[in-house]
């Protein structure tokens, strides 16, 4: 075997090596992706879920919440404590959308954001008031 031969096969084994880097590199990527993407599901589920347990372990909240939908006229501290209830909710939803890298999130977000105004219908009011504000941090919300 002479040089030549010798310095091709080193050629073909560092073109090998290149592949095989490039290959591990592209599974790391993969799997970081979905440690992100998995992060981000669980962050946007924690927050409705502390959104729901605030309702559930505050009777208070829960009442101003009944009395805000039924109609009842609010003193200025429960509407600004119902105002901002709402706020977190739509903040959480917007939230959600930001961070989930797949395509079923926004839906999901509208869904659960969707179904909480239908049952909570004083909660729209606060959305009228909040959507502006809320397509400017995301404007792609307001698309979903």
């Amino acid at each position: 075997m002479n040089w030549d031969a010798i310095g091709a096969l080193g050629e073909v084994l560092g073109a090998i090596a290149v592949i095989a880097t490039l290959l591990y590199l592209a599974v790391q990527t993969k799997h970081a992706r979905v440690a992100v993407e998995t992060a981000a599901t669980l962050g946007t589920i924690e927050g409705h879920s502390r959104f729901r347990q605030a309702l559930m372990t505050n009777p208070t909240l829960s009442d101003l919440l009944a009395k805000a939908n039924s109609g009842t006229d609010l003193t200025e501290g429960e509407a600004q404590r119902i105002k901002m209830l709402f706020l977190e909710l739509f903040l959480a939803c917007v939230a959600g959308v930001a961070t989930q890298a797949n395509i079923k999130s926004p839906r999901v977000e509208a869904e659960y954001l969707l179904n909480f105004l239908k049952d909570n219908l004083s909660g729209i009011l606060h959305w009228n008031d909040q959507s502006e504000m809320l397509y400017k941090l995301l404007p792609k919300f307001a698309v979903q």
